[in-house]
C-alpha cells in the first residue's frame, strides 16, 4: 500500500517536470510548447524507482547516460521522503541547488540576486525592496535525531538580513530609513567611520522633517545628529527651521520631541541656537501645555544659558496664569523660576504672585504657588499675604488652597503668620474648622508653627470641644498633640 501510494505521488508530479527550462530540457519544453511529440528523458524517474528499490543501481552519483551529481530536483514541502519536487508555496518553487548538468557552471536561475545600483534603478517605478533568494536547506538525514524546536526569537536572531551594503540603496536611503530593519541597519553603519556618516547623510537630510516623525526613523535622526559634524548639523536645523512651525509641529509629536530633544541636546553654536528658539517661539504656549511638547521647552531649559531662555521667559510671565493652571504647564513654569536669572527670575516670580488667589485655588496652580512661597522673596510674599488677608478660613477649606494657607504658617514672617491664625480663632464657628476634612489639616498647622500667646490662645480655644475631639476621626491628631498634652 505504501509503496502503490508513493507511486501515484510521483506519477501525479511528471506533468510538473515538463519544464524543460527548469529542468535543463529546453528543447523538449519547446517542443510540447508548439504541439509537437517530442520524446522525454525519464533518467530522473529512473533515479527515483532505484531510491524506491525498484530499479538496481549502484553509484547514486553515475548513471549510464552521464553524471547526475549536481542534480537535486525541487521536493514538494507535503510530499513523502521519496519524492523529490520541493514546493516554497504553490507558485512558486525553489531548488536546494542549481538545475544543471555542468559541474563547472558558476551562475544558477536560483543563486541569490546580486544587490546592485543599477537593479534599484531598474526597480524605480516597481517595488525597491527585492526580496533574497529563500536559505538553502539540504535533505535530512533519514538516521539523524529529530532536532529540537527553535524558538521564534532565536530564529529571528539568525535570519539574513536583506540590507547587507550601503552601495545598492542610493536613492532609495529614505525608504529604508522608514522600515524597522532598514533604521538598525543605517544606525548601525553610522559606527563605521565618517565615509558612511557623509553617505547616509546625503541621503536623508533633506527628508529630515517626515524621517522625524516616523516611528522608526526618528531613530536614525537621533543617531546621525549624534555623529555629524557641526556643518551637517547646521543643515539639518535649516531644513528644521526654513518653513515657520514645522519645528513645532514635529515638537507636538510623540516621537518627533524626541528627535527635537536629541536636536537641543546636540546644538553648540549660538547661531544654531537662536535659528532653533525663534523656530519655536511662536508655539511656546502650547508646547508648554502638551504632553509631548513641555519636554522640549524643559530641554531647552536645560541646555541653553538665561540669555537664550528669554523667549520663553517672557511667554512664562505672560502667561502664568494659564500655564500654572496646566497639569504640565505648572511643572514647566517651576522649571522656569529655577533656571532664570536675576531680571527675568524677579519678572516671573512678581507674575505669578499677582495671581496667586487664582493659582492658589488650582489643583495644579497652588503647588506654583508654594514654589514662589518656599524661595521667601519678600516682595513676592507680601503681595501674596495681602491677597490672602481676610480670606484664610475660606482658603482653608478648600482642598487645594489649604496647603497654601500650610505653607504660610510655615513660611511667613512671624507678623503675617499672627493674622492668619488671629483670623483662624475669629471664625464665627471655629468648632467646624477642627473637623473640617481640610481645614484641620491648617489648625494643625497653626498649632505647630506657633508660641507663645498665640498658642495658648489656640489651645484655649479648643478646650470646650474636647469631647467632639476625642470622637471626630478628623481631630485625633490636633486632640493628640494640643489638648492638651501636659
Amino acid at each position: 500500500m505504501k509503496l502503490d501510494r508513493e507511486m501515484e505521488m510521483l506519477l501525479d508530479e511528471i506533468p510538473l517536470l515538463h519544464h524543460g527550462d527548469l529542468l535543463g530540457c529546453g528543447e523538449t519544453a519547446a517542443g510540447l510548447a508548439d504541439g509537437a511529440d517530442a520524446d522525454f528523458d525519464f533518467s530522473y524517474l529512473i533515479q527515483e524507482l532505484g531510491e524506491m528499490g525498484f530499479v538496481d543501481d549502484e553509484d547514486e552519483d553515475e548513471d549510464e547516460n552521464g553524471d547526475f551529481s549536481s542534480f537535486l530536483y525541487p521536493r514538494k514541502a507535503s510530499s513523502s521522503p521519496t519524492s523529490n519536487l520541493h514546493f516554497m508555496d504553490a507558485e512558486n518553487f525553489v531548488a536546494s541547488r542549481p538545475f544543471s548538468t555542468d559541474r563547472r557552471r558558476e551562475m544558477s536561475l536560483f543563486d541569490p540576486f546580486p544587490f546592485s545600483s543599477t537593479c534599484f534603478d531598474a526597480a524605480a517605478t516597481d517595488d525597491w525592496d527585492i526580496q533574497a533568494a529563500p536559505a538553502v536547506r539540504s535533505r535530512p538525514c533519514k538516521t539523524s535525531r529529530p532536532r529540537k524546536a527553535t524558538s521564534p526569537k532565536k530564529c529571528a536572531a539568525a535570519k539574513p538580513s536583506k540590507y547587507e551594503s550601503l552601495v545598492g540603496l542610493r536613492g532609495y536611503m529614505y525608504h529604508v530609513a522608514k522600515d524597522q530593519h532598514g533604521c538598525r541597519f543605517l544606525q548601525q553603519r553610522l559606527d563605521d567611520g565618517k565615509r558612511e556618516v557623509d553617505f547616509i547623510f546625503n541621503g536623508v537630510a533633506r527628508h529630515a522633517v517626515d524621517l522625524m516623525v516616523n516611528p522608526f526613523g526618528n531613530y536614525l535622526m537621533q543617531k546621525l545628529l549624534a555623529v555629524c559634524h557641526e556643518e551637517q548639523r547646521m543643515g539639518i536645523v535649516l531644513t528644521l527651521t526654513k518653513e515657520p512651525l514645522v519645528l513645532v509641529r514635529i515638537s507636538l509629536n510623540v516621537h518627533g520631541t524626541r528627535a527635537v530633544q536629541k536636536l537641543i541636546e546636540s546644538l553648540r553654536t549660538k547661531e544654531e541656537i537662536q535659528l532653533v528658539v525663534a523656530a519655536l517661539r511662536p508655539g511656546f504656549l502650547e508646547l508648554i501645555k502638551d504632553p509631548n511638547g513641555n519636554h522640549v521647552v524643559q530641554k531647552c531649559l536645560q541646555s541653553f544659558g538665561a540669555d537664550h531662555n528669554k523667549p520663553i521667559f517672557d511667554a512664562a510671565a505672560i502667561y502664568c496664569l494659564d500655564i500654572g493652571m496646566q497639569c504640565h504647564g505648572c511643572c514647566v513654569l517651576q522649571r522656569c523660576i529655577a533656571r532664570s536669572t536675576s531680571e527675568h527670575k524677579e519678572r516671573l516670580v512678581a507674575a505669578i504672585a499677582r495671581n496667586g488667589f487664582e493659582l492658589a485655588q488650582d489643583a495644579y496652580g497652588n503647588y506654583v504657588v508654594q514654589y514662589v512661597i518656599e524661595l521667601k522673596v519678600a516682595a513676592a510674599n507680601a503681595s501674596l499675604a495681602q491677597q490672602f488677608e481676610g480670606k484664610y478660613v475660606q482658603l482653608s477649606m478648600q482642598k487645594f488652597s489649604s496647603n497654601v494657607v500650610e505653607k504660610c504658617l510655615k513660611v511667613f514672617k512671624d507678623a503675617d503668620k499672627a493674622n492668619i491664625i488671629l483670623e483662624l480663632l475669629a471664625a464665627p464657628h471655629f468648632e467646624r474648622l477642627l473637623q473640617h476634612p481640610y481645614a484641620n489639616y491648617v489648625v494643625y498647622a497653626a498649632l505647630q508653627n506657633s508660641k507663645g500667646a498665640l498658642h495658648s490662645a489656640l489651645t484655649n480655644a479648643m478646650r470646650p470641644h474636647v469631647e467632639l475631639l476625642r470622637t471626630s476621626p478628623y481631630c485625633k491628631r490636633i486632640y493628640s498633640r494640643a489638648l492638651l498634652k501636659k
